[in-house]
């Protein structure tokens, strides 16, 4: 199962993994996400899924989710422009879990998906990142997403 980490403390599970940020846009904007053009993004909460299996693992791409954005370089830095990271989860493994991550988010009840492909253009998953209106409570996912 995915643990809890606090982004402002963070201590990422050392290796390789699976994570999840909840991110909060306070307000709408229309943003420009790389080659996927200029989307609108309501004000709410957007839950991205994602995985680290490269040069420093979780604990490097979480630190890069976490610092201020300089120069965008996944989809998700250009939301991070606009929006807060309000909480990670994450689970250290050498199997990655992002697509059954991001497709049983898509179920859950509330769910949308704001922006087709976001994080997901080298698979075939619909979107990995998940829109919400109000805060996703991960604690009752996340049984299931272990």
């Amino acid at each position: 199962m995915p643990e809890k980490i606090s982004p402002s403390a963070l201590l990422a599970p050392q290796g390789k993994g699976t994570y999840i940020l909840i991110l909060r846009l306070a307000a709408p904007a229309a943003i420009t996400v790389g080659k996927l053009g200029t989307h609108r993004f309501d004000a709410g909460w957007y839950v991205y899924v994602g995985s680290a299996f490269g040069l420093g693992g979780l604990r490097g791409r979480l630190k890069h989710h976490l610092s201020p954005v300089r120069k965008p370089h996944w989809h998700i830095d250009y939301l991070r422009k606009y929006a807060s990271v309000e909480s990670v989860w994450a689970l250290a493994g050498e199997t990655s879990l992002e697509h059954v991550w991001a497709a049983a988010l898509a179920r859950w009840p509330g769910a949308a998906i704001p922006v087709p492909r976001f994080g997901a253009s080298d698979c075939a998953c619909r979107s990995h990142l998940i829109g919400f209106a109000a805060p996703p409570d991960l604690s009752a996912l996340a049984p299931r997403l272990g």
